[in-house]
Formats: structure tokens, C-alpha cells, sequence
């Protein structure tokens, strides 16, 4: 049932009106195509044009050129989709983020702290069972302290874009969206999940299992919260666990395929996120107004 789920509240007959819906459908690639161009422009002006350049020098250089056009992308066509929601359904966008009276920022920065602490964990545990490959690129000692500082703010910031964007149209808009048709929480999850990790368009089994095992948690986390600001934190957090002590992050390296190791793994930490979420929904401090009787 939705009642017992705060986040779905918001939800009402409005959203699961088809000429709503169809409406939704175009209005979204219109208002991606329209607000990217205008992002582009802008980006394009304020820098010189340097953000679409073909980035060359050091790795980390590129690295954290290509994080900022990410996020800069996937924030632009978030917007679209959360401006054209706006419209068609005729609420406000908070109410795609948090069920809330306003953003709770205490509850994301824990969301990334715990998430920093249960990836670390398993990094290591991967270092010393497997003897996992870790550049550590934020320790590299080819770079200067000038670009490994610029590195550092580049995937901070571009990470925490892009992160911002995936939830808001993935366990925001889309997790409502559906809910406006079923009322099962496993179908929610399962079909939330899916998309997530399709949509990422990369097709390795272990891909695939480790974005679906992280869409569902991080659905769950969405739904037994009342927003997104946890999910938010933990998706940052992952990826910049990643950034900062396993590899840059770059367009052009291949695709590494996982073995079973690699799914056990994400099936701990996907694992660990349900039960941190359990854990912190019993903190009024950080729940807030939001309560949760599921």
C-alpha cells in the first residue's frame, strides 16, 4: 500500500491521468533538447569553449573535465524532466525530493558517511582477499598538489550533480510515476531498479547486477525515509569512493567484465544499505517530521 510510505503521499488521481502522462512524454525530450542547448551555450561562452574540447594532458586533467560535462549534462536534463513534471502535474518539485517540510541535509551527509564507511570496508576486504587493482588516483604522486586539488573539486562537485540528477528523475519522478499505477512495493522497487540499471546502457551481467542491486537500495531508502536526501548522499558517496582510490573516471576506458565476486560484493553493500536505512529511520533527529509506521 502507498499509506504507509510518506513519500508517496504526494501522489494523487492527478498523476496517473493519460493525457497527463502523455503529455509528460512529449513534454520531456523538448525540454532535455531546449534546456541542454541552453546549458551548452552558456557553458560554452564561460569557458571558451574548453568543456567541449577534446580534454588531453594528464589523466586526472581529463578525468575531472569529463566529471564536470557529466554532471553538467546529467543535471541539465534532470531539470528538464523536474520543470516538465512541474507543469504537467501541477505540484511543486520539492515534493519529487523529499516528503519533508524542507531538504534534509543532516540526513544526506549521513547517508555519505555511512556509505564512505561500508564501501572502505569492502575496498579493502577486496585489496586483501582478491588483490583488487586501486590506482588511488588522488594520491598520485605523477601529479601536482595544484591538479590532484583541482581533481578533488571537479569530481565533487560534478559528482554530486550528477548523483542529485539520477535520483531526482529515477527515485523521484519515475518511483512516484509508477506508484501512480501500483500499489505494490516490490514491483515499485524491482521496476525502479531495472530501469536504473538499463538505462546506464552498459551490459556486462555485473554491471547490470551492481546498478540494479544499488537502484533497489537506494529505492528503498527513498520510500522508508520520506525523500531522496539519503539516497542522494550514499550515491555520491559511491562514486566518489570510486573516483578518489580506485580509477578516474573517463569516457574511454573499457568495459571490465565482473565475475561472481564482484556481484557478491555488491550484494553486501546492497545488503549494508538496507540496514543502515532501518537503523537511521529510527532517528527522529534525522528523520525529522517524517514517520514511517512500514
Amino acid at each position: 500500500m502507498l499509506a504507509p510510505f510518506p513519500f508517496l503521499q504526494a501522489v494523487t488521481d492527478r498523476d496517473r491521468r493519460w493525457p497527463r502522462v502523455a503529455a509528460m512524454a512529449a513534454a520531456t525530450p523538448a525540454a532535455v533538447l531546449v534546456l541542454t542547448l541552453v546549458f551548452a551555450i552558456v557553458l560554452g561562452i564561460l569557458t571558451g569553449g574548453a568543456m567541449f574540447e577534446s580534454a588531453g594532458g594528464p589523466r586526472l586533467q581529463r578525468s575531472a573535465i569529463y566529471v564536470l560535462q557529466l554532471g553538467a549534462g546529467l543535471g541539465s536534463m534532470a531539470l528538464a524532466v523536474m520543470l516538465a513534471a512541474r507543469y504537467v502535474f501541477a505540484r511543486p518539485i520539492a515534493t519529487w525530493l523529499t516528503a519533508a517540510p524542507r531538504f534534509r541535509w543532516r540526513l544526506m551527509l549521513t547517508g555519505a558517511a555511512l556509505t564512505v564507511l561500508g564501501v572502505g570496508v569492502l575496498m579493502v576486504a577486496d585489496a586483501l582477499t582478491r588483490h583488487g587493482e586501486f590506482e588511488l588516483p588522488i594520491f598520485d604522486p605523477t601529479a601536482s598538489f595544484a591538479l590532484k586539488g583541482f581533481y578533488a573539486l571537479a569530481v565533487v562537485v560534478g559528482l554530486f550533480v550528477a548523483a542529485t540528477a539520477e535520483e531526482a528523475v529515477f527515485r523521484g519522478y519515475l518511483l512516484q510515476q509508477t506508484a501512480a499505477f501500483t500499489r505494490n512495493t516490490w514491483v515499485l522497487i524491482g521496476l525502479n531498479a531495472a530501469v536504473f540499471a538499463v538505462a546506464h546502457l552498459e551490459f556486462d551481467p555485473a554491471a547490470l547486477t551492481a546498478r540494479a542491486l544499488a537502484g533497489a537500495a537506494f529505492a528503498w531508502a527513498a520510500l522508508r525515509l520520506g525523500g531522496l536526501e539519503f539516497a542522494i548522499g550514499a550515491h555520491v558517496a559511491t562514486n566518489l569512493m570510486i573516483a578518489f582510490f580506485q580509477a578516474p573516471m573517463l569516457p574511454d576506458d573499457p568495459e571490465v567484465a565482473g565475475g561472481l565476486d564482484d556481484m557478491v560484493i555488491e550484494v553486501l553493500l546492497a545488503f549494508y544499505m538496507v540496514v543502515i536505512v532501518e537503523l537511521v529511520r529510527k532517528s527522529p533527529r534525522l528523520m525529522g517530521s517524517i514517520s514511517s509506521r512500514a
